[in-house]
């Protein structure tokens, strides 16, 4: 490939060998030089910057945090504004009425260990028992905890967003809401991928006028690509937030029309419930890998402590001598996670209201023991696997953002409705609709489940935001995902195709990628992994299926004074763009 001319000075030349770090090699033709010919080592490259990236799943979402940036907002307002904005443009998954977690580090922060992690999940109303979803059989009501009214738990979005600004934001408020109300009057473009998704919600909410009202034609029909999608009563409630703050979901008038219509239909959110919201303000937990300090989520998280588990296993084995996709990497990888797996799904819940074994689940103990019963070449049967009491070792439609400014604040942002389009109820007048979240407490066994089903009680998650901090506790690696109990296991491969591997962040998030849970004895992998490697796998033992793409991961990585920033492609429509 001939170099252009605009870009053949000094100057321009060694930008581009910074940026894309290619190999130079000079053709010869007897002896003499007659051009240069650019190659590079990787296949994959991220977008590169000097002065901010945002990266997440939507292209539009992510322009109104680089406007931000470019205005002089800091991370913190940009992923804010984003995630109203993304209300707006990915309403499956980007929320108003859904919950999440971000963590927040500031640069004049002294490192890892200052990391603000920010908790507003979903909770549980007052009025919600267990045994009100349990029929006179016994069995659980799962489509009244799915669907409409019911399924609802008191939303932590707009509050969670709204703490994050006031501790660290730095534009006015009105500003940072501004892009989303705009979106939502003028309209947008309604992307292949949103037609298609609109779609296959509108079977949900046909049962509920009002959602379609919000999200389909007048006959009914989903938008099709390439048409204008309005959302008036959305923008009313972006404005009432801009206006009023998260007062005017929680207690003003946005509050009055959700508490009217759960009157009317049924649902369980009174107006106590949404008065009585709050955030917490939680300590992030941590592990060392290979001299990396990997930072994450606390319960109400389980997603963060099974990631740092995983990772304490791997301690064990010198990754980097397995290579990278090979039959004997994704083997320690599939064994480890049936483990981790295991033991996520029992004992932890809301630590405001149990008591979570939080050093025991990741102590260097544990880990040896788990790490010791990973055969080297037999894969362990599910029925083998059992969760382990981790207190006698103390001392799917989901979306990310990952924001980090040119003076490297940085923010991992989490959120979700749950269901794609949640539970499928748009609350009339809002345009806000509601999560699910109500199905993902543990219904059967309510008296000894640590995410048992209590009033005001935060749902469990597998929602995993992360930050990587260096040897010299600098931050290096900003992601997240989406992907429901997958969450964690794509964010365990990505920290292990970069720490292990030395990928570039573009390589390591396009890898092929697994997953193995602990009751099904499936090893899941996405097209992409060597025959070879399938065929050693099945030898050990492994039953394989390939699976659908898993994950969207959304990340920032530091390196000499760059931010390279990789949108994954497994969502359409995902954009990384940065500003110098």
């Amino acid at each position: 490939m001939r170099v252009p001319r605009r870009i053949r000075t000094f100057s321009g030349i060694l930008a581009l060998m910074l940026i894309c770090q290619p190999l130079w090699v000079q053709a010869q033709s007897g002896g003499a030089n007659t051009q240069s010919i650019i190659r590079y080592d990787s296949i994959h490259h991220p977008v590169a910057a000097s002065g901010g990236m945002v990266v997440s799943q939507n292209a539009a979402a992510s322009e109104v945090g680089r406007q931000i940036l470019i205005e002089g907002g800091n991370a913190v307002d940009a992923a804010v504004a984003m995630g109203f904005a993304l209300a707006v443009t990915l309403p499956r998954a980007g929320n108003l009425g859904g919950s999440g977690f971000m963590l927040i580090h500031q640069s004049d922060a002294d490192g890892p260990d200052d990391v603000v992690a920010l908790d507003f999940r979903s909770t549980a109303p007052v009025t919600a028992r267990s045994a009100d979803f349990i029929d006179a059989d016994g069995e659980v009501r799962y489509e009244e905890l799915t669907y409409g009214a019911r399924a609802a738990g008191v939303p932590g979005t707009v509050a969670g967003l709204e703490e994050a600004w006031k501790r660290f934001g730095s534009l006015p408020w009105e500003d940072v809401l501004a892009p989303a109300i705009e979106l939502a009057e003028n309209g947008i473009e309604v992307s292949s991928d949103l037609s298609f998704a609109l779609a296959e919600a509108l079977t949900v909410m046909a049962d509920y006028p009002s959602s379609m009202a919000a999200y389909a034609r007048e006959d009914g029909s989903a938008w099709a690509a390439g048409e204008t999608l309005v959302q008036p009563d959305l923008a009313w409630s972006l404005r009432q937030i801009s206006d009023h703050g998260a007062e005017a979901f929680y207690r003003g008038a946005i509050a009055e029309k959700i508490t009217a219509y759960m009157e009317q239909a049924g649902g369980l959110i009174a107006a106590g419930d949404l008065a009585a919201y709050r955030v917490s303000v939680r300590e992030p937990i941590a592990t060392d890998y290979r001299g990396y300090r990997v930072v994450t989520m606390p319960p109400s998280s389980v997603g963060g402590l099974a990631l740092l588990q995983m990772l304490n296993v791997l301690g064990h084995y010198d990754m980097a001598r397995l290579p990278q996709g090979s039959a004997a990497s994704l083997h320690v990888l599939a064994e480890t996670m049936k483990l981790a797996n295991a033991n996520r799904r029992e004992g932890i819940g809301d630590t405001d209201f149990v008591d979570v074994p939080v050093a025991g689940i990741l102590s260097a103990s544990l880990a040896r023991e788990m790490a010791a019963r990973i055969s080297p070449d037999r894969a362990t049967p599910v029925e083998e696997i059992s969760p382990e009491d981790a207190f006698p070792y103390e001392s799917r439609d989901t979306t990310q953002v990952s924001v980090v400014d040119g003076e490297g604040n940085a923010v991992s942002l989490t959120y979700t409705l749950g269901y794609s389009f949640g539970s499928g109820l748009v609350v009339p007048g809002t345009g806000i609709i509601l999560d699910n979240q109500m199905r993902n407490f543990s219904i059967r066994d309510p008296d000894v489940h640590a995410n048992r089903m209590e009033p005001g009680k935060r749902v469990v998650s597998t929602m995993t935001p992360t930050m990587v901090f260096d040897e010299d506790d600098r931050l290096f690696l900003v992601t997240g995902t989406p992907g429901g109990s997958r969450i964690h296991n794509v964010i365990l491969q990505l920290i292990v195709n970069t720490v292990d591997y030395g990928m570039n962040i573009a390589e390591a998030t396009h890898a092929p990628r697994i997953y193995q849970t602990w009751r099904e004895p499936e090893l899941g992998v996405e097209r992409g992994v060597g025959a070879d490697s399938l065929r050693l796998l099945e030898a050990m033992g492994h039953e394989i299926e390939i699976q659908q793409t898993m994950g969207s991961t959304q990340s920032i990585v530091l390196s000499e004074g760059l931010l390279y920033g990789a949108a994954d492609p497994r969502r359409p429509g995902a954009a990384a763009l940065g500003i110098d």
